[in-house]
């Protein structure tokens, strides 16, 4: 019990490296050891976690206040040139609307991790809510020149309608920047025995095995070139949500034949 306390007093103070053992012949003690170890993995792990989130955090806005910074000098020396100025002032909108995106991820985000959002829910239609969310996308889609293949059921779910837009315009949103110029994208929505079901299929470079899992980590991004275009919360945010409310998203993609984002929810 001494060894214990002692152990406590290392961990109370931020040392998540102790680890402690007992010969005693009590299984009571024995379990109470294993179970304190267990707790200080978990803190260690935990601690890390915050870690690499506060580092990562800082890293994603340092990049667009770099930006906002650089192209806000060049604007004090472009003179009396107009074209000029608006170049430079487009990038800087284009800087900060990356920066409040990544301020209202990381809110959603904690937020739906603690909790601490009321998780409303009732009935609409799910298949409305898709097209509304490709509607929300058009300008980056024709921009693109990219067609639509869409074929869904008629289907209402009960949900929170706000956070699940969050999921559909992130897979959409995701599709469109890997599709190639002129490409096609292909939604789908049917509705099974048991679950509902919705793919989005893209033609683009696809996505390793080896990456697979790794992409609904927070700020992963599987492929650097459009490391300017996100910031690697989206699909984290998007499982999270999902799997608040009882269901699963994955993928299924090769390199070079495209991606494919499957969500399942409970229900019809």
């Amino acid at each position: 019990i001494s060894r214990l306390s002692r152990a406590m007093k290392e961990v109370a103070g931020g040392n998540f490296q102790v680890k402690v053992e007992t010969r005693s012949l009590f299984r009571d003690i024995r379990d109470i050891y294993d179970n304190f170890d267990l707790m200080v993995r978990e803190l260690g792990a935990t601690e890390t976690l915050q870690t690499d989130f506060i580092s990562n955090v800082s890293h994603e806005f340092k990049t667009p206040i770099n930006a906002i910074e650089g192209y806000a000098m060049l604007m004090q020396d472009a003179g009396n040139d107009p074209a000029l100025q608006r170049e430079y002032a487009d990038k800087i909108l284009l800087s900060t609307r990356r920066l409040s995106e990544l301020v209202n991820n990381i809110l959603l985000l904690s937020k739906v991790d603690n909790q601490t959002m009321p998780l409303e829910k009732h009935p609409y239609r799910l298949d409305e809510q898709l097209r509304r969310a490709i509607l929300l996308l058009e300008r980056k889609w024709t921009q693109k020149q990219i067609e639509w293949d869409v074929d869904m059921d008629e289907a209402t779910y009960t949900g929170n309608e706000s956070l699940m837009l969050h999921v559909w315009v992130n897979l959409l949103d995701n599709a469109i920047k890997f599709d190639p110029v002129g490409g096609e994208i292909r939604l789908r929505l049917h509705c099974e025995s048991t679950c509902i079901r919705i793919t989005v299929s893209d033609n683009g470079p696809g996505i390793p095995k080896d990456q697979q899992s790794a992409i609904f980590e927070r700020f992963y991004q599987a492929d650097g070139s459009h490391k300017s275009e996100g910031n690697g919360l989206g699909l984290a945010l998007a499982r999270r949500i999902v799997r608040m409310c009882g269901g699963e998203i994955s993928v299924s993609s090769e390199p070079g034949k495209g991606s494919c984002f499957t969500v399942e929810l409970p229900g019809k």
